[in-house]
């Protein structure tokens, strides 16, 4: 079988290798023929933005389930001059069209998922409404053809207001080449990995090169003569070692096996990341670990994880929680009991070090033990033997131990409740566990991890999660960490219906208020004020039932029902439906325009509200 290859300007072959490795992991869509994006489909631009999310008391910003963040388009354009400045322009060009694919890839991968049945003509267009709510550039669509039947792909837009041309006209001026380098690369990016193939971007016109508007095709690369030149920009050998596609977009601990119960540590973000690698490199070692963070961040499934990775695998690990223990039998727990040690001892029984000879011994919560329980500890430690409660004779034992605290033992030590020496002994190797409000980039991967667990365990099968939803818990405090979100999506499961999406309401206790609304964009692109459910549950006051009654004197249709109410009038001289009209328009009012919130404030689905605006 011959191979076709293409040489690129650095010499470097940009084969079919390269092109296998670069979509490999993407989902291939088979995509009905269609003429012009689809306005009924999923995702609407009125959707996408509804994944934008704002939680400045965390300083982030998130769209679709993505942190983003703000920069000045001055900002933006020092950087790119930088850039130009040190690499030159055709290098500069590379860096920033590889930039703008991974861009493109990723926001291609978040929408494929956000709205798995979504109209396949929509989910391509909401790329470039993305780039639009991105901030960098207006998109204006001219043609668009594609039927993967027949391998056809056609896509023509005209970029308008294009931020990258307003930056490089400002430094370099008008000139013979095109300039829009990321945003070429992101429309690269995004089609090529939601079509399964690729598909390069060409500026036919730039208004870096004098024209009004930049005019953009997409097509199948293999239908570009000179395509070489196009993937001479994204340099194929340095791309895939440094982008996601070398090891896929997901990072886990995929070095390490998995516990043997099935749980898995799962997440992306750099705290995790940084934890995950500590963990990998003392798994293969000997040395005692000292697991810290606040309760619910996963201590244990770290230690099982830690323990599963060593070359003490074979053996089983011995857990104990020493706070649930009392102050009496902790020694005989521990370090085990002789026949006849005490009233009730009718038998010799192993203690947990015994037990864990050869292999791990867990200690979580080791901070709550008395200081004669730690010196114990401490001994066994150094001497690697122990002696049962009421025995003689010592008895040796190999354990490697894993502790773990949500305290911080520094200050325990200071305080006189936990002694220094055995502090040293344990904190050889420390690894801290962030807790989840510090790791937020994993909230989208644990929601789906759990929802799969928890569907299989209760047989139920659900459409996935509303937006409300993920922006309610990305921009939540999480007390209790990943237990807490373990059990939010475990009674979401149960309580929502069959078929049905999990939602807000699904995740709340019986009487109790909901999660903070997250900040959004309204429908006019402004900020929405965050409001928590609880203001919106609460019954109107008596300064609120007073400016209604001041206001209905206005409004015919309140004052007819009021006066209805009252019984001033046996008839209601007005319909249900101009009623129903002012009571929206009116929560619209007091929620700053968020669709969503007067949905709420009504006690209505967000769909009904819309309903009733469209019908008004």
């Amino acid at each position: 079988m011959t191979r076709t290859t293409i040489t690129n300007k650095t010499g470097r072959p940009a084969d079919e290798d390269f092109l296998k490795q670069l979509l490999g992991r993407q989902k291939r869509l088979i995509v009905d023929r269609a003429s012009q994006f689809g306005a009924s489909g999923l995702p609407s631009a009125e959707q996408l933005a509804e994944t934008v999310a704002f939680a400045p008391q965390d300083g982030s910003i998130w769209l679709c389930g993505q942190r983003m963040m703000l920069l000045q388009g001055s900002a933006f354009g020092a950087i790119r001059r930088e850039l130009i400045d040190a690499l030159g322009f055709d290098k500069a060009r590379g860096l920033l069209t590889r930039i703008g694919w991974q861009a493109g890839a990723r926001d291609a991968a978040q929408v494929s998922e956000q709205w798995p049945e979504g109209d396949h003509a929509s989910l391509y267009s909401a790329g470039p409404r993305l780039h639009m709510l991105e901030g960098m550039v207006n998109v204006e669509v001219v043609r668009f053809e594609i039927d993967s039947s027949a391998g056809h792909f056609y896509s023509e837009f005209l970029w308008h207001n294009s931020l990258e041309d307003d930056e490089h006209i400002a430094v370099y001026g008008l000139g013979g080449e095109p300039a829009c380098w990321m945003e070429i690369g992101y429309a690269s990016g995004y089609a090529s990995s939601l079509l399964g193939r690729l598909v390069v971007f060409r500026e036919e016109e730039c208004r870096a090169m004098g024209h009004q508007a930049c005019r953009i095709v997409g097509k199948p690369a293999e239908q570009w003569e000179d395509i070489d030149v196009d993937l001479a920009y994204l340099d194929a050998g340095d791309f895939l070692s440094r982008s996601a596609y070398s090891s896929g977009i997901e990072t886990t601990l995929a070095e390490l096996d998995v516990p043997p119960e099935g749980k898995q540590l799962v997440g992306i973000s750099a705290a995790f990341v940084a934890a995950s690698q500590l963990l990998q490199r003392v798994a293969p070692t000997q040395a005692t670990v000292l697991l810290t963070g606040e309760s619910g961040v996963g201590k244990e499934l770290f230690a099982r994880t830690l323990h599963q990775a060593s070359s003490r695998h074979h053996t089983q690990l011995v857990a104990l929680n020493c706070a649930t223990l009392p102050e009496n039998l902790v020694e005989a727990e521990l370090f085990g009991v002789e026949r006849g040690a005490f009233t009730g001892a009718d038998r010799s029984r192993p203690g947990r070090f015994e037990r864990a000879h050869g292999g791990t011994l867990f200690l979580d919560e080791i901070a709550t033990l008395s200081l004669s329980a730690q010196s114990k500890i401490l001994r066994a430690l150094q001497e690697g033997e122990i002696e049962r409660v009421g025995g003689t004779a010592p008895i040796a034992v190999d354990v490697r131990v894993i502790a773990a605290t949500n305290l911080d033992l520094r200050r325990e030590v200071e305080a006189g409740r936990f002694r220094e020496d055995l502090f040293y002994r344990l904190n050889v190797f420390p690894i801290h566990l962030p807790p989840l409000r510090e790791r937020r980039e994993d909230i989208p991967l644990l929601m789906s991890y759990f929802l799969r667990i928890f569907s299989q365990r209760h047989g139920r099968q659900l459409a996935g999660f509303s937006t409300r939803l993920v922006n309610a818990l990305l921009t939540y405090r999480f007390p209790g960490n990943i237990r807490e979100l373990q059990n939010l999506i475990e009674r979401g499961v149960i309580a929502a219906g069959e078929g049905e999406v999990m939602d807000v309401v699904h995740l709340t206790e019986a009487g109790a208020p909901l999660m903070a609304t997250a900040i959004g964009l309204t429908a006019e692109g402004r900020l929405s004020a965050a409001q928590t459910s609880e203001e919106v549950a609460q019954p109107a006051s008596a300064s609120d039932v007073e400016a209604v009654s001041d206001g209905a004197a206005d409004e015919p249709a309140l004052a007819s029902l009021q006066d209805f109410v009252s019984g001033r009038q046996r008839v209601l001289s007005t319909s249900l439906e101009e009623i129903e009209l002012r009571l929206v328009r009116l929560a619209l009012e007091r929620s700053g325009g968020n669709v969503t919130a007067a949905a709420q404030m009504l006690g209505m689905s967000r769909a009904q509200v819309s309903y009733r605006l469209k019908g008004g």
